[in-house]
């Protein structure tokens, strides 16, 4: 039986798609052992902010957060062996290398973001050592595994990988979901977790319809938005299913939210939603390309969904091909083969 090490930055459980994929390599019959880094305290987090007016200074900060979090790692590792390491974020890079390196294992790192790309404005001490650490790592690896095509082609092109990087897709397992036809109000939904470029002021009065946000560690909503109380991971898609339209308001000022396709667009999708999501590239394409949704510009939002809401027939009909299209091809399963290459199975 294979021995996979996964690392990841914080507890597993609170990472969705490093949990998904130690479910899949347990029910491939590997061995899955998981080290968990500790997450940011927050008076690391105090020291970040307080630095943000000083870039390179906040570069040093993360360089040295990053070096202690390879320590820490390398610690928890002790006495284990592997066959093959997974790095679950960036910052679990250099402590996978060191380790598969150690127990001369098949290393696999799992790009969650484009992290060169994750900054309006980095530091430029710390992105030339990101680029450096992370390209010339990623080509030593066996195989790198990222959330969109787009990233993937990003990191190929800028590192000189041997090989293109494999997408798994952040989708959430087959689930039963009903979508059938409703009547009343339009009802939309916020649903995820806070995070950079995640503005719940963003959040539309739109006419027409009702608009809710279940949203882990953030603030109040704006007035005309009614907060729900977060939900567990398992969750997620079956709270989400009572709505009609999944809104994505994450705001494409960066690279990496240009290129990325989060968790919540695939969760809604399951949950049988239509979804609203920013003119973003990757996100763009996909809802064009599948008809389950709209595309809006910056302040358009509202209006969009007041467009949507007009016509109840044909959102049921989006939301009918929503759900075909996660149930046919974005769920977490049709992820499988991916992962089990990147793996070596």
């Amino acid at each position: 039986m294979p021995r996979l090490i996964m690392l990841t930055l914080g507890p597993l459980d609170d990472d969705p798609r490093a949990r998904r994929a130690a479910r899949t390599a347990a029910a491939s019959g590997i061995r899955v052992s998981a080290i968990e880094g500790a997450p940011q305290s927050r008076r690391e987090a105090r020291a970040t902010l307080a630095s943000a007016g000083f870039r390179e200074i906040r570069g040093l900060v993360r360089l040295l957060r990053l070096s202690r979090r390879t320590a820490q790692i390398l610690r928890a590792a002790r006495g284990t062996s592997a066959d093959i390491v997974h790095a679950h974020d960036f910052d679990t890079l250099p402590a996978a290398w060191l380790l598969a390196r150690r127990h001369s294992a098949r290393l696999v790192y799992d790009a969650h973001e484009l992290y060169s790309g994750f900054d309006r404005d980095p530091p430029r001490l710390w992105r030339s050592l990101l680029l450096r650490i992370e390209g010339a790592i990623c080509r030593e690896a066996a195989a790198v595994v990222t959330v969109s095509e787009p990233i993937a082609r990003a990191l190929h092109e800028r590192y000189r990988l041997p090989r293109r990087p494999f997408v798994v897709l952040n989708c959430p397992p087959l689930e039963e979901v009903s979508v059938g036809a409703r009547h009343g109000a339009v009802r939309a939904i916020y649903q995820a977790a806070a995070g950079p470029g995640r503005n719940l002021a963003d959040l539309p009065d739109a006419p027409g319809v009702e608009v809710f946000a279940r949203v882990l560690g953030a603030e109040a909503p704006p007035a005309g938005v009614t907060s729900l109380p977060p939900v567990g991971l398992d969750e997620l898609v079956a709270a989400a299913a009572e709505f009609d339209i999944g809104l994505v308001i994450d705001r494409p000022e960066t690279e990496n939210a240009r290129l990325a396709l989060p968790n919540k667009l695939f969760e809604y999708l399951m949950a049988g939603l239509a979804v609203a999501v920013p003119n973003a590239p990757a996100m763009a394409e996909l809802v064009r390309r599948e008809e389950v949704g709209i595309v809006y510009e910056p302040g358009e939002l509202g209006e969009a969904l007041s467009r949507v809401a007009a016509d109840r027939p044909a959102l049921d009909e989006t939301r009918r091909r929503a759900r075909a299209a996660a149930v046919e091809r974005y769920n977490a399963e049709a992820q499988r083969p991916a992962l089990h290459e990147a793996w070596g199975l």
